[in-house]
């Protein structure tokens, strides 16, 4: 009896566990990389952009000291199988800003950053991928639903099950 639980108990877990990771940890839209003498990090909001929907690109641009920087000049170009979709001209943004892209073709997307030393004068560039699903986010939903269904399923399952199997006690 205290099996069933305890395997109930594991089925439940790996779904909060999926859920919390999904969560905390997006696959597809975050990044970072050291460029220069600054870290460049960067996220989007959804954590898996969908086609066609609006997607804000967070950046945040750390000092070699880890703290966030007051200013910084940088431009950004977007790739999509080679092809130039989008082009941010050189600029001077705070450390933390963010950009609005419509992402039109589902795959890789490439954001590559160009990024002005201030300190030195010289300019370097890192190539940040992110990844477009058209229908990752209906998938991931529906499998945690249906997963969470099931559970409860189990759950009553093994309440009849019990119910029926206890020996009463007549006095």
């Amino acid at each position: 009896m205290k099996k069933k639980y305890i395997l109930l108990m594991v089925y439940f877990s790996f779904f909060v566990g999926l859920v919390t990771y999904e969560i905390l940890h997006p696959p597809f839209s975050s990044d970072s990389a050291k460029i220069g003498n600054y870290e460049v990090q960067v996220t989007t909001t959804p954590s898996a952009p969908d086609v066609g929907k609006d997607t804000k690109v967070h950046f945040l641009v750390l000092g070699q000291d880890g703290n966030q920087v007051d200013n910084v000049r940088m431009g950004i170009k977007v790739y999509h199988d080679d092809d130039l979709m989008k082009e941010f001209q050189p600029a001077n943004y705070p450390g933390a800003f963010d950009i609005d892209y419509t992402f039109q073709e589902p795959g890789n997307h490439v954001f590559q950053v160009d990024l002005l030393d201030l300190d030195t004068g010289s300019v370097s560039s890192y190539q940040f991928n992110i990844t477009t699903l058209s229908l990752y986010t209906s998938i991931f939903m529906v499998l945690v639903i249906v997963g969470v269904a099931g559970a409860g399923g189990i759950l009553v399952a093994i309440f009849i099950s019990t119910k029926r199997t206890r020996p009463s006690f007549r006095y």
